[in-house]
């Protein structure tokens, strides 16, 4: 810690000037900084690895720094340093109409997000005692810390209450596919976290004691305008619903959610409808509207494979864990928010046949080591006590999760849902090679999904066998393309996910084409005025991700008019004279 402390106390010292860094170091920082391998610096920059090596060897010298790691602090601090520098330095010029309409755009855009929030409102104490004062410090600080693992685990954010309580939501800064569905799992774990506590450690002797519940839990997703580069949401309707919904959650000891949540996602619960006794109505809270009851994380989930045709393609994966292989399933889907409804409805269909579940959650970051630590901890909150149990020793992480889910399905077969935008790529490079070989002779079933970059709307389920990384030969089987339905304001949350994942240089090109069809793609991205390798890897991205693709005349395009128009609708220039400054 002291090395690392007396570096950064340098590095702060020096700016990008001081140091000389010349043009190659410089973009070598840059890469550094978004994180990129080695072998990805060698591809952006167009040289040889071991040229990387010896730049990079030559950069650390300079920096003082002897790791990659502190090599990403210094750089970090560096480029800031100079951003700064070069903005106090450089000499005020006139604006000219366009740029100052450019600045305007960028510097005031908001946009639409779907924020599923999770609030929880603690119960008062029936009385005023040391004893009492006591129990509820050491639960509140226990709550704060499942809380903060939970978070940290699903990739939301939290922010806390006066008295206790508390506000975690999802979709902002970074939304996911599946916001909503975490919502609901963190909402559910905490109930019954909550509950377990309670019968445990406190030792409540009284009965009506025992029985009045520590918590209330709520739930509510709301279409929110918040400004594009805010990091912080302070003020969300979905906190107003959620936070309302929780208070009268108390009494019944089960989370309460809105409608709309439940629309978003149906499948990941065991959902209750609430009646009134007078004439079967619908029981509606004021200021939130009609709602649903949670229902126990040990209810039968909804089984919606019929509408799916029966999933006829489980039955040769199946019959291969039954003779003891694993079976992986890649979920092809485009527009991707397809593949979060298929790779739930496969996960209820596996629970119906007595499989365990196991859902992973992808971050919102790639970085192989956010993977690692976030699918670790979502292992060891859905099998806790065996993960405890357990006493091998792995040699790596990424070997200690496939030896862990290995042991499990030794218990009974296992189905492993992965959820994100590159699932299916984010999980093969956790577990690595030899991952997969541990579970290859397993009775595991993997569903990851694995977005396609080309083609109109389509779903698909490809069957990899055992070992995705060694398969010539595939089965695909085509289903129906279910119907997306928009949700409040016409927002598309599969494109919102997408966009948060991009690059800033991509994200702002696709938004800028968004709102100018008109011009070429590449005449815009031009005038962006970065450096060759930047705009390369910006071309690049955009094509893996399946917004865009080549087009016939020469140049990029969007991939299609409506999925230009739904990213248009997501964001919300407002230019300097339509907020009366």
């Amino acid at each position: 810690m002291r090395e690392l402390s007396s570096n950064t106390t340098m590095i702060k010292r020096e700016s990008a000037g001081g140091l000389s860094l010349s043009t190659r170091q410089r973009q070598l920082l840059e890469l550094l900084i978004e994180g990129k391998s080695n072998k990805e610096i060698s591809t952006d920059l167009k040289i040889e690895p071991g040229t990387v090596k010896q730049h990079l060897f030559v950069l650390f010298r300079k920096l003082g720094v002897n790791s990659r790691a502190k090599a990403v602090i210094a750089a970090a601090q560096i480029m800031k340093s100079g951003a700064t520098e070069s903005a106090d330095a450089k000499p005020k010029a006139k604006t000219t109409k366009s740029a100052a309409k450019a600045s305007a755009k960028v510097g005031d855009a908001y946009s639409w997000r779907l924020v599923s929030t999770v609030a929880v409102s603690i119960a008062d104490l029936n009385e005023l005692n040391p004893a009492a004062i006591s129990m509820r410090d050491h639960f509140l600080k226990a709550l704060r810390m499942m809380i903060e693992r939970l978070v940290d685990a699903l990739d939301g954010q939290v922010t806390y209450l006066p008295g206790g309580g508390s506000v975690i939501w999802f979709g902002h800064p970074r939304a996911h596919l599946d916001d909503a569905d975490r919502a609901v799992y963190l909402a559910q774990y905490l109930q019954s976290w909550s509950h377990h506590y309670q019968q445990t450690h406190l030792g409540v002797a009284d009965k009506k004691e025992a029985n009045t519940p520590l918590i209330g839990v709520g739930i509510a997703s709301h279409t929110e305008v918040v400004a594009e580069k805010a990091t912080e949401l302070y003020g969300a309707e979905s906190f107003r619903k959620a936070s309302i919904l929780a208070r009268h959650a108390k009494a019944l000891k089960m989370p309460l959610s809105d409608l709309l949540t439940k629309k978003i996602a149906p499948m990941s619960s065991a959902w209750m409808e609430i009646k009134s006794k007078e004439g079967n109505k619908e029981v509606v809270v004021k200021d939130v509207g009609p709602i649903a009851i949670v229902g126990p994380t040990s209810a039968l989930l909804p089984d919606t494979s019929a509408r799916w045709g029966g999933f006829p393609f489980l039955a040769n994966a199946f019959e291969g864990i039954d003779g003891g292989l694993a079976q992986w399933l890649a979920v092809e889907s485009w527009p991707p928010a397809a593949a979060t409804s298929l790779i739930d409805a496969i996960g209820n269909y596996a629970a119906s046949k007595n499989f365990q579940i196991l859902r992973l959650r992808t971050p919102g970051s790639y970085r192989r080591d956010r993977a690692l630590t976030s699918f670790t901890s979502q292992i060891e909150l859905q099998f806790g006590d065996f993960v405890a149990r357990s006493e091998k020793i792995y040699p790596s992480q990424g070997e200690r999760i496939a030896g862990l889910l290995a042991e499990i399905s030794k218990t009974g077969p296992l189905t492993i849902l992965v959820y994100g935008l590159k699932a299916l790529e984010v999980f093969k490079s956790v577990i690595g090679d030899s991952g997969i070989d541990r579970l290859a002779s397993r009775q595991v079933l993997i569903v990851a999904a694995n977005l396609q970059d080309s083609g109109s709307a389509q779903i698909s389920v490809r069957l990899l066998g055992p070992k995705p990384n060694s398969v010539p030969f595939s089965r695909v089987f085509n289903l129906q393309m279910p119907a997306i339905d928009e949700l409040p304001e016409g927002i598309r949350v599969d494109l919102r996910a997408l966009l948060d994942n991009l690059s800033p240089v991509a994200k702002e090109l696709i938004l800028r084409a968004a709102n100018d069809l008109d011009t070429p793609l590449l005449t815009i991205l031009t005038s962006m005025n970065e450096p060759h390798h930047k705009e390369q890897a910006c071309i690049q991205e955009l094509t893996n991700s399946g917004l865009i693709a080549a087009s016939q005349g020469g140049g990029f395009e969007f991939r299609d008019l409506s999925t230009a128009l739904a990213i248009k609708h997501l964001s919300i220039p407002i230019s300097v004279e339509g907020t009366g400054q």
